[in-house]
């Protein structure tokens, strides 16, 4: 019974041994199937976190890209203003130094006409120092030099005008007297200033009365009378003859009260006596012509 027994009790611990064997092989598949599972489950994970990390990675190359673009962009078109700011500028200096060549061309130029009309100034040809002052240009000389041209200038014209002053004088004495007023009016295109613009007016005036051009005649006396700042034979003359030839243009009303006026401003007139007289037979033309 013994031995049965042992052999039972071996079986019995065989059985055991068997359902540990079992249960640790069950143990271990499941073990392995959860490890599977999580291992599953963490890949799964990983994918999508990779997924997340990559399509992040795109989105934010794409960022990146974009900005880049935009900066590229901005820094060409900055640089594309700038150049076309220096070409503009390289373009306006261009011009600048072509104007200033001229400049330098115009002031050379002026130098030297400006010491040929010296010359001329100098040599006493008023002809040829006109034309050449016709054409020259001040502004490019210095004050003091224009202040010398311009006073050489004014001299050699009151020279030319007093020469042709004289000229008209000579053909006023030969009775020439259309010739006479031809010099005059060129005297008076030369310069109209000197000490002998008075005569001239006067001795023009006489030609055109002695021409019997009285509306001319009348116009020229008046000037004189403008002119003329002194108390002389000639303006006394001047006046009767102011007169007289309004009265030979019929103006005898306007004849009559520039004689009244002129005894009221001077009653040592030289005419007195003729300006009075003449103002009586106006009177009585003037009350035949109402009757």
């Amino acid at each position: 019974m013994s031995e049965e027994r042992k052999k039972d009790a071996q079986l019995d611990d065989i059985k055991e041994i068997r359902k540990l064997v079992i249960r640790s092989l069950n143990s271990v598949n499941g073990l392995e199937s959860a490890i599977n599972q999580i291992s599953n489950k963490v890949n799964r994970k990983d994918q999508g976190e990779a997924n997340k990390f990559y399509i992040s990675s795109i989105f934010l190359g794409i960022i990146i890209i974009l900005a880049f673009f935009f900066y590229f962009r901005a820094e060409v078109s900055s640089y594309s203003e700038k150049y076309n700011l220096l070409e503009q500028h390289q373009q306006y200096l261009k011009r600048e130094i072509e104007e200033f060549k001229e400049k330098l061309i115009t002031i050379e130029n002026n130098n030297i006409k400006a010491y040929n009309l010296f010359l001329t100034l100098k040599e006493g040809d008023p002809d040829k120092a006109f034309k050449m002052y016709s054409g020259f240009n001040l502004s490019a000389l210095s004050r003091l030099e224009r202040l010398v041209i311009d006073s050489e200038m004014s001299l050699i014209r009151q020279k030319a005008a007093l020469n042709k002053f004289d000229e008209g004088e000579t053909l006023f004495k030969r009775k020439s007297y259309a010739a006479a007023i031809e010099s005059f009016d060129e005297s008076l295109e030369i310069s109209t200033t000197g000490e002998h613009i008075p005569t001239l007016f006067y001795l023009k005036a006489l030609s055109y009365y002695r021409m019997k051009d009285y509306n001319k005649a009348a116009i020229t006396f008046d000037r004189f009378l403008f002119v003329n700042t002194r108390n002389s034979y000639e303006k006394d003359k001047a006046e009767l003859l102011l007169g007289v030839s309004y009265e030979r243009m019929r103006q005898y009303e306007r004849a009559k009260n520039f004689y009244i006026q002129i005894l009221k401003e001077n009653r040592r007139h030289r005419y007195h006596p003729t300006l009075r007289d003449r103002i009586k037979i106006l009177e009585k033309r003037l009350e035949k012509q109402v009757n």
